[in-house]
């Protein structure tokens, strides 16, 4: 084990003897200085988990703290979120250094510029993506923490800056400023590789995401503006009665007429429910149930006239004729298990002029598919006596996954 690892266990082993005081730390904002706690205290500031608040009290390292508000999914008011114009500007750098490594021969160096792109690709997608989880949280919370309605309207446009922020970013990432440099040189493949890995295929993800996170935050803030002049009276109103706390509203005795708008409301319609949390309503209603005569049900049963199904005419016979493809495959089988060497499934298409309208892809596709059918009963199926080779192309790149199948042979076991 290296001195580096050793270092980080025994970093994590401090984390884990003081997790009780990490945690009061956290959860109460803070924590004192006493006797009982004094050595403990000092061992996390030599560590950085504790900082110095204000004479003998300590709070927990800011970044720590963040780490823990993502891991317990805890809202910050107005929480900054990551620098991504830095970061991507980052990458930007290490590319350059990566090119200027490589043109001077320092393989070393290139590695070592190699190994901090990745970090930083992944470290950028990692809180795009934390970010992106972070407000869609918070829409669908609907971020109702504040008590004043100019407070709400403020807090809106502060998360939809947040968004537009990312969508900003998002913009960037799929422009031609940093992936177009990525594509010009052939030594930046395999930083592409990693770009298009941790990237390009989330881009649309993300995009989604944030476009229903600022239609969200849209919505929202206009139907504030819509209801702001009723609040503003609301308010204005509220204000008059603080400042007047012995106001009383005009009697409505002189009032002959009523006003035109008093006739267009028609009253609440009340519906009422039994409460069944209450003993004494359940009680009630199953007497009432058990009062109930219940209902005779008697079923008649009618016996429908029977018709002819068949009038005496003779069915017609109808013949289904096989797809080229499965008379190509019927024939090809009959073929090979007359070979007694590998028979091209291609070669042998190719050799039947009958079948020259079928595509070469699309045959090997039924060829392959058929094969794989047939050959999962091997000791009663077609292919008993048959031998099966796939010729497969080479991987376009180390982390490919795809098995390309050029070839299908079949020929008769000797």
């Amino acid at each position: 084990m290296s001195q580096s690892i050793d270092t980080i266990v025994a970093y994590l082993e401090v984390l884990h003897a003081n997790r009780h005081l990490i945690a009061a730390a956290y959860c109460q904002g803070g924590i004192a200085l006493e006797d009982e706690n004094q050595r403990r205290i000092r061992q996390l500031m030599q560590h950085r988990v504790l900082i110095p608040y204000f004479q003998q009290d300590f709070r927990i390292s800011p970044t720590l703290g963040r780490h823990l508000d993502e891991v317990f999914q805890r809202q910050r008011s107005y929480a900054v979120g990551a620098n991504f114009g830095d970061l991507t500007n980052r990458l930007r750098q290490l590319i350059i250094e990566f090119m200027t490594a490589s043109h001077e021969n320092r393989p070393e160096d290139q590695e070592d510029y190699a190994a901090e792109y990745d970090a930083g690709v992944f470290e950028l997608a990692s809180l795009i993506n934390d970010e992106l989880l972070s407000l869609r949280a918070i829409t669908e919370n609907q971020f109702a923490n504040v008590s004043t309605m100019a407070e709400k309207q403020r807090q809106n446009e502060f998360y939809l800056d947040r968004a537009e922020k990312i969508g900003e970013t998002i913009a960037l990432l799929e422009g031609q400023s940093l992936l177009g440099t990525l594509s010009d040189s052939p030594l930046l493949k395999p930083l592409l590789e990693v770009y298009r890995h941790q990237v390009l295929i989330r881009l649309a993800g993300w995009r989604s995401t944030h476009m229903d996170i600022t239609a969200v935050l849209k919505a929202f803030l206009y139907r504030l503006r819509q209801i702001e002049p009723n609040a503003r009276r609301i308010r204005a109103f509220a204000h008059f009665l603080r400042k007047n706390p012995d106001y009383q509203p005009p009697e409505s005795e002189g009032i002959q007429t009523l006003p035109a708008w008093s006739s267009r409301y028609v009253g609440l319609r009340l519906k009422t429910h039994p409460d069944l949390s209450i003993s004494q309503s359940r009680e009630v209603l199953a007497e009432i149930a058990q009062s109930i005569a219940s209902a005779k049900i008697s079923i008649v049963r009618e016996r429908a006239a029977g018709r002819l199904i068949n009038d005496g005419a003779v069915n017609s016979v109808r013949v289904i004729q096989p797809k080229p493809v499965q008379l190509a495959f019927h024939r090809y089988l009959q073929a090979a298990c007359d070979a007694l060497l590998p028979l091209s499934a291609i070669g042998w298409k190719r050799k039947q002029p009958e079948f020259s309208r079928l595509d070469d892809d699309a045959w090997l596709l039924y060829a392959v598919h058929s094969i794989e059918m047939l050959g999962k009963s091997i000791k009663t199926g077609r292919l008993r006596g048959l031998e099966v080779k796939r010729y497969e192309a080479p991987a376009e790149h180390v982390r490919s996954g795809n098995i390309v199948i050029k070839d299908v042979a079949l020929w008769k076991r000797t």
